[in-house]
């Protein structure tokens, strides 16, 4: 068996690299690439738009146009009562009861149809929001681990420079 040795230019005799070995420094570039790659699914995960908060959005909007005309209703009723009351009835048949009940005319129509247009084109855009998103938080993990990479590269260069 025959161990080959490199010498370099300060007469340090080492073992020749293998193809394809990943050096110290791109070890662990990788391993702070997974961690951060992680941190940002995590980021992603929490700020990811959702059909349940558009909904909720729309909730809370009709619950302050309903208080424009009577105050202090909703007052004593937590935000999960109110959001799960309007999911079992259905949308549209609490606003319509909500209205009847509050004796909410016509003169209350500018702002229910705002709320139902801010509402219907916030659902037609959330697939566009979930792919710029995604595509934002891509940006944010290749562009910091690229320039990770490049200076590590570069160091590698300067370090081999000296030997």
């Amino acid at each position: 068996m025959s161990i080959t040795l490199n010498k370099n230019r300060s007469g340090i005799w080492s073992l020749p690299e293998k193809a394809g070995d990943l050096k110290a420094w791109q070890r662990l570039w990788a391993a702070t690439g997974i961690v951060y790659f992680l941190m940002v699914l995590a980021a992603g995960y929490v700020l990811m738009p959702t059909r349940g908060a558009i909904e909720k959005n729309m909730v809370f909007a009709v619950t302050e146009e309903v208080r424009k005309y009577e105050g202090l209703v909703f007052a004593g009723d937590s935000p999960e009562k109110i959001l799960e009351s309007a999911r079992s009835q259905g949308y549209e048949a609490w606003i319509a009861g909500l209205r009847k009940r509050f004796r909410i005319g016509p003169e209350g129509d500018a702002g229910f149809d705002r709320i139902e247009r801010d509402y219907r084109r916030d659902l037609e855009n959330l697939p566009l929001k979930r792919l710029k998103l995604s595509a934002l938080l891509w940006l944010a993990w290749v562009v910091p681990m690229g320039a990770l990479y490049a200076m590590g590269y570069m160091v590698d260069w300067v370090n081999q420079g000296k030997s």
